[in-house]
């Protein structure tokens, strides 16, 4: 890349899913996500700033356009430098890894508006892991002005380069206690393959076309089966609103699985 490659780390979110500051939680290394994904940045960019909601200081980027979500965020660092480009990383990833940045820069192109990974659980690009160009900063700021917040639906516009998605997990984030749970298992190696059954219903039914399965996992939470099952049929569904049962008995998604059980996932419309 010719232009200078600069990092905005996105750390400016309520948390309110977690309860917690999540760029405050550690995970590896006895840093914080926050410090974490410092480093990451700095491994692969020329100058690092971190993203907030308000604030000021060396590095720190506020948001000039609102609570807006990580579209302003983004549009708040090109509007302080619209001649870099940036790369853009959400701070709740525990699992992505310092080659998962350097593919994107060495995959980068100057002909590329973006470059980005796609989703695991649905095909679709991911924008908080993702470099964006000058040549994005005039949509980046339409979408806001005309109430368009997805920064999906602008990569989704654009020339960009799309890359394979490193996997289900580097790019899993640590929104909910349970999603801490799974990835606290991954990194201390605690996760064991055990058989479940799943069971199915109303939009769920029809997006996986059956009604129940035999399903092997070494997830630990019924919300990390419920990503593998996203992955596995490209489902558009979220685990927000829904509910979840195990043994016929409503649970919540931390529950911790254990061999022969049978889960059920419940969208929040169940029927006519």
């Amino acid at each position: 890349m010719n232009n200078c490659l600069k990092g905005l780390l996105l750390v400016g979110g309520k948390s309110s899913r977690m309860g917690s500051d999540k760029s405050e939680l550690v995970f590896r290394d006895g840093l914080s996500q926050r410090e974490r994904g410092v480093k990451l940045l700095e491994s692969v960019c020329d100058q690092v700033f971190i993203s907030v909601a308000e604030g000021e200081g060396d590095h720190v980027i506020a948001d000039a356009f609102g609570n807006v979500g990580p579209l302003g965020a983004i549009a708040s660092a090109q509007q302080h430098d619209p001649d870099a480009t940036w790369l853009v990383l959400a701070c709740d990833l525990p699992l992505l890894e310092e080659k998962h940045l350097q593919d994107l820069v060495d995959q980068h192109t100057a002909d590329s508006a973006a470059t980005y990974y796609l989703s695991a659980s649905d095909g679709l690009p991911e924008p908080l892991c993702a470099i964006w160009s000058p040549a994005t900063c005039d949509l980046v700021l339409e979408s806001i002005q005309s109430g368009k917040r997805c920064p999906r639906s602008v990569l989704g516009k654009i020339t960009g380069q799309a890359l394979p998605s490193p996997g289900l997990w580097p790019l899993a984030n640590t929104n909910t206690e349970a999603d801490a749970i799974e990835i606290r298992a991954r990194i201390d190696g605690t996760t064991t393959e055990k058989t479940i059954t799943l069971s199915y219903f109303a939009q769920l039914r029809e997006l996986s076309g059956t009604d129940n399965e035999s399903h092997t996992t070494d997830s630990v939470t019924p919300a990390g089966v419920f990503e593998e099952v996203r992955a596995k049929y490209q489902m558009p569904l979220k685990r927000k609103g829904m509910m979840v049962a195990v043994n016929g008995d409503f649970t919540d998604w931390n529950h911790r699985l254990t061999e022969g059980e049978e889960l059920v996932f419940i969208p929040p419309v169940a029927g006519g």
